[in-house]
């Protein structure tokens, strides 16, 4: 059977960049390169893959070399969209579809919105609520933690957008929910700010980029892990910064003793 190498070429490629953006493990992705081309019975595939970009080289017959480059520019979490690439991948091994059909079900996956921004946002304001109750908090924080999570989302968006870095959405995220939980206490008397402030940064904690941070290391990636680490601790300071300077803020108006 023949090959097309540039079609070859472009399955791989998306399929590796689907799982690096979508908060998959490098060792996965490189596992699904090798995967797909070892499926077509390619002589020689090799491939680097960081979190910020991978390297993939090709020769199907041994002689003939295609290489290609790709830049991660973005990464979130959607599980759903690695698990899709995993059966895409399963099928080219069984060879029941062809490379036409797996890159054109790639590039909807990979254009796929599964949440609408709408609901996105209401999911973000109720999980703050609840970590919220669940860190002690009373009805009213209850409803202070949803709108704060609601408006921590718009503005995360908003930062998204208009393609800001990591730290200044984040940091902006703990200026936003440190100011309404103080102001809130402040205004209604409740006792204790903390709740709502933990309760709304649990959402945006690192939590799976650590892990998959210690995952990559433990395998051997010891880029990737230390690349993965920055970004959480990154992300983590950001928010602690922006929570500190407002309290601290709050303290040094008298508004906090």
């Amino acid at each position: 059977m023949e090959i097309n190498a540039n079609n070859l070429l472009k399955v791989i490629k998306l399929s590796a960049q689907i799982i690096i953006e979508n908060g998959g493990e490098i060792y996965r992705a490189e596992e699904t390169i090798r995967f797909i081309g070892k499926a077509f019975e390619v002589q020689e595939i090799e491939s680097i893959a960081t979190p910020t970009g991978f390297y993939i080289t090709i020769s199907i017959n041994g002689e003939d070399t295609n290489t290609l480059v790709k830049r991660i520019c973005k990464r979130s979490i959607d599980l759903q969209k690695i698990n899709d690439v995993n059966n895409i991948s399963r099928k080219l091994s069984q060879h029941s579809i062809t490379l036409n059909e797996a890159l054109m079900e790639l590039e909807n996956i990979n254009k796929r919105t599964d949440l609408e921004i709408k609901h996105a946002i209401l999911y973000t304001g109720l999980c703050s609520a609840f970590f919220t109750v669940l860190f002690g908090g009373q009805i009213l924080e209850f409803f202070t933690a949803l709108f704060t999570g609601i408006i921590v989302s718009l503005v995360s968006k908003r930062l998204e957008n208009i393609h800001s870095y990591y730290f200044f959405s984040s940091f902006f995220s703990g200026l936003i929910i440190a100011f309404i939980a103080i102001s809130t206490t402040y205004l209604t008397k409740m006792d204790n700010y903390n709740n709502i402030i933990v309760g709304c940064m649990m959402p945006l904690l690192p939590g799976l980029a650590m892990t998959n941070a210690i995952r990559d290391t433990i395998r051997g990636d010891l880029i990737s892990g230390i690349a993965r680490a920055a970004e959480a601790l990154l992300v983590a300071s950001s928010l602690a910064a922006g929570t500190g300077i407002i309290i601290y803020i709050a303290y040094s108006i008298g508004i906090l003793s």
